[in-house]
C-alpha cells in the first residue's frame, strides 16, 4: 500500500445558500475507493481557506459543475504554480458532458461515473488524459466516506425550510438512487444516465442510515434523488423499512408521480417536506421544456400533500428563453392561489449535454454565457445566464424583475 496523498479541492460555492448542507456526495464515494487503493485523502475548502495555503499532495481532484468550472480552472492553475509535477484530476457533471473542451490544466478527466475508473487510474497510471466509464457502478457496495469531512459539513441544520427541526442531532444528505427516467429539455440527466434509474437495495440503504445514526446521532436526512417517488413498488418496500428507523427526511419529486398512497407512505416513514419541480406555471412553456407535467397535475399534487403536515417547497425557474410578463404573472397567481409558503427560484442555465444547450437556436437562445449563476438571491445581481434571439438582455431582465420583486415582497429571497 502506498502513502500517496490526494486532496479534493472545493471551489467557490458562494452562489449556494448553504453549500455544506448540499455537499457533493460524489466526492465521498470517490474517497472510499481512493482509501481502498491506499491513498490518504483530505479536502481543501477554498471558501474558507486561501488557495495559496494549500499543502502539497501527489494529486488534486475537482468535482466540477458548470457554475464552478471557471473558478476550478483558476484554482488548478494556482496549484500548478506551486507544485508543478503534481497531477490534477477533473470529474463531475461538467467534464462528463463536455470533456474535450476542458482546460489543459487538468491532467486527467473522468467521463461518467468514476468509481471504477478512479480505481483503474490508481492502479495503472496510464499516460492518458481521458478515463471513460464503460460499466455500471455497483452502488450497493460503495458507501460515501464522510470521515474526510469536518463535523459541520456532515451535521447541518438547514435541511428543512425555515430552519425547522424534527429531531436533535442535526441533519445530513444521502442518496437512494441514481438517474431519472424523464426527458426534460433543460436537464442533462438524460445524457448522463440515458433516462434510466438505478435503485440501491433497501438493505444497503438501511445499513447506511443505521451507521449514520450510530456514529453521528443524526436522524434527519436530505434525500438527494432526482425523483424519489418514481417507482411505487420500490417505494412501498422502502417506506416499510424506513418506518422502523425513527427518522425524518425531505425529498423531491415530480407532480405527476404524486397520489394519495404515495403521500401516505412518505409521511408514515418520516417525510416532513417535499420539493416539487413546478418550473413555470404556464402549460405552453412546460410543453416547450418537455417537462411532461401540467398545472392541473401540480395543483392536484399540492392538494393531496396538504392533507398531511408535510411542508411543500415549490421550485421555479426564471431566465428562460420563453419568459414573458404573462408567464411571470401566472407564476405569482399559482403561488397565491395554492397558498404556497416555500418557494425556491433558480436562474436557468442550459447545461452542456441537455437538449436546450445542443439545440440553442430551436429554443430561442442566442448565446449561453460563460460566467453563470443558478441562484436568485438579494446579494446576486439579477440577470439571465443566456442571451435571447428575440429580445435584448435589458428587456429580459425587466420581465424577470416582475417575479423577482414579488419574491422580495413575500420574503422568499
Amino acid at each position: 500500500m502506498s502513502n500517496l496523498k490526494f486532496i479534493f479541492v472545493i471551489p467557490d460555492m458562494s452562489w449556494l445558500y448553504d453549500y455544506k448542507a448540499q455537499f457533493a456526495l460524489g466526492i465521498l464515494y470517490i474517497s472510499t475507493i481512493l482509501k481502498e487503493e491506499g491513498w490518504e485523502v483530505e479536502i481543501f475548502d477554498s471558501n474558507i481557506k486561501k488557495i495559496e495555503d494549500i499543502p502539497f499532495a501527489d494529486a488534486y481532484g475537482f468535482s466540477i459543475v458548470y457554475d464552478t468550472y471557471e473558478n476550478s480552472v483558476l484554482l488548478a492553475k494556482e496549484i500548478k504554480k506551486r507544485y508543478l509535477n503534481t497531477t490534477i484530476l477533473a470529474g463531475g457533471v461538467h467534464p462528463a458532458l463536455n470533456p474535450f473542451v476542458i482546460d489543459k490544466i487538468f491532467d486527467v478527466i473522468f467521463i461518467g461515473e468514476a468509481e471504477d475508473t478512479i480505481r483503474e487510474w490508481c492502479r495503472t497510471k496510464e499516460n492518458k488524459r481521458y478515463y471513460h466509464s464503460h460499466k455500471i457502478v455497483d452502488i450497493d457496495t460503495i458507501y460515501p466516506d464522510r470521515s474526510i469531512l469536518p463535523l459541520d459539513y456532515i451535521k447541518t441544520s438547514s435541511i428543512f425550510s425555515g430552519g425547522r427541526t424534527y429531531s436533535q442531532g442535526g441533519a445530513t444528505s444521502i442518496m437512494f438512487s441514481r438517474g431519472c427516467p424523464f426527458n426534460c429539455a433543460f436537464c442533462c440527466s438524460p445524457q448522463l444516465y440515458h433516462r434510466k434509474i438505478r435503485f440501491r437495495t433497501i438493505a444497503s440503504i438501511i445499513k447506511e442510515i443505521t451507521n449514520i445514526i450510530k456514529i453521528y446521532g443524526i436522524r434527519q436526512f436530505r434525500i438527494q434523488d432526482d425523483t424519489f417517488t418514481s417507482n411505487l413498488f420500490y417505494l412501498r418496500k422502502l417506506c416499510e423499512e424506513l418506518k422502523n428507523l425513527d427518522i425524518y427526511y425531505r425529498c423531491s419529486t415530480r407532480v405527476n408521480t404524486v397520489n394519495e398512497e404515495v403521500i401516505k407512505l412518505l409521511y408514515e416513514s418520516g417525510c416532513r417536506e417535499i420539493g416539487l419541480g413546478i418550473e413555470v406555471a404556464d402549460n405552453r412553456v412546460l410543453k416547450k421544456l418537455k417537462k411532461g407535467t401540467t398545472i392541473v397535475q401540480a395543483e392536484k399534487a399540492i392538494q393531496i400533500i396538504k392533507q398531511y403536515p408535510i411542508t411543500i417547497r415549490c421550485f421555479f425557474m426564471i431566465g428562460l428563453p420563453f419568459d414573458s410578463f404573462e408567464t411571470m404573472q401566472k407564476n405569482i397567481a399559482f403561488i397565491e392561489d395554492n397558498k404556497i409558503d416555500n418557494v425556491v427560484v433558480g436562474n436557468f442555465i442550459p447545461f452542456p449535454g441537455c437538449e436546450m444547450y445542443k439545440e440553442q437556436e430551436k429554443y430561442n437562445i442566442k448565446e449561453v454565457k460563460k460566467e453563470t449563476c443558478m441562484n436568485i438571491a438579494k446579494h446576486i445581481e439579477l440577470k439571465p445566464n443566456i442571451l435571447r434571439m428575440d429580445i435584448s438582455e435589458e428587456e429580459h431582465i425587466e420581465i424577470m424583475r416582475v417575479f423577482y420583486n414579488y419574491l422580495l415582497r413575500k420574503d422568499f429571497i
